[in-house]
């Protein structure tokens, strides 16, 4: 009898522990570390391709030519030199206006209307030749981070689960553009006509001489300045930039199934854009000949600018998902100039389009 009081008593306490234990929340179940799992992080990290596309470059102030003489002003007793020819002071110092001391290089510059006259330019082109190159997409890279801050509060998004937060990235591709198309620039011609008085002249090419005698003209011109006719250069054109752009916005993200998700994301950008302009010209004028002209500038510049972007997420796992996106990236121009020629990157058209990985911990 006295043996089996322990064995009830020992029976009895068990039940009540167990009774009692029976009301107990239940512990969350252990690692493998005998630990609770610990709390995701904010924090997300990507990286992928990221060919930028979309860029255009103009090279301007091309088809450099100029007159080997510079014109002076109008009145008689003054030494006037030609591409085409010349009209000068002569030994008698231009006695009654007129010189013996002229020359011209072809009969077409003769007009026998009126009393005659000789006809000489000076010519030049503006310089204005211009073209433009598309650059085909040009391979980059990124780096881009997420600080997640929660969901957002807005009713109509936060029954869609949406969540908002802060996105900074860095990318870097780099620009060849380069061109060797013919390039048309306009010209400009001053024309003076000298008056003949009736002389007919000799056959060009004449030149007359400082003592003379010889045949008689005018000393003092009428002028007249034009713009027209082509100037043709060829050559080369070539602008090389490394361009490292830093991206810092917000994004909003949206779920549409379990593992799929879109995201909006803007902000503000900053290029550090390093490169490099060099061209070589060959300007011909039908009748003067060709002259050459090349240029070469270096220089680094901060390029201030805005970006929005759609992304596509498809989660893989907890912690891996595949990411894609499309951004307009909007920048300031970036340019070189030497030698009265310019090559500009333009950015009004420029897009990235990536794919890569982003990782959550």
């Amino acid at each position: 009898m006295t043996a089996r009081l322990p064995l009830l008593t020992l029976s009895v306490l068990s039940a009540a522990a167990g009774w009692a234990g029976a009301g107990e929340p239940v512990s969350p179940l252990p690692g493998s570390d005998g630990t609770a799992p610990a709390a995701q992080s904010r924090w997300r990290f990507g990286a992928g391709y990221a060919p930028m596309l979309g860029l255009k470059t103009e090279f301007s102030g091309l088809g450099q030519f100029h007159s080997a003489f510079s014109p002076q002003a109008l009145g008689g007793g003054t030494n006037y030199t030609y591409d085409n020819g010349f009209v000068h002071v002569d030994s008698s110092n231009n006695l009654g206006g007129k010189t013996w001391n002229w020359g011209y290089d072809a009969n077409s510059q003769y007009h026998a209307a009126g009393s005659g006259s000789i006809d000489y330019s000076l010519t030049n082109s503006l310089a204005d030749g211009r073209v433009s190159e598309d650059s085909a997409a040009r391979q980059g890279f990124e780096c881009y981070a997420y600080l997640d801050m929660g969901a957002v509060t807005l009713p109509a998004l936060k029954d869609l689960g949406a969540s908002w937060g802060f996105r900074g990235g860095i990318h870097y591709t780099r620009v060849n553009a380069d061109n060797g198309n013919l390039v048309a620039a306009g010209v400009t011609t001053l024309s003076d006509s000298f008056d003949l008085g009736g002389t007919l002249p000799p056959l060009a090419p004449f030149s007359g001489s400082f003592g003379g005698p010889g045949p008689l003209i005018n000393d003092a011109p009428s002028r007249l300045l034009a713009t027209g006719g082509q100037a043709l250069v060829v050559g080369s054109r070539a602008l090389d930039v490394d361009l490292t752009t830093f991206n810092l916005g917000a994004y909003l993200e949206v779920p549409l199934t379990r593992k799929l998700s879109v995201m909006l994301e803007a902000g503000f950008s900053a290029a550090i854009a390093a490169g490099t302009y060099d061209f070589n010209s060959a300007t011909s004028i039908a009748g003067l000949g060709t002259q050459q002209s090349s240029g070469h500038d270096a220089s680094t510049s901060v390029l201030p600018g805005v970006y929005v972007g759609l992304d596509g997420i498809y989660q893989l796992n907890q912690s891996w998902a595949i990411q894609a996106a499309a951004r307009y990236q909007y920048m300031h121009d970036y340019s070189l100039s030497s030698n009265g020629s310019s090559a500009a990157l333009s950015f009004n058209s420029a897009f990235v389009l990536s794919i890569g990985v982003r990782y959550s911990f």
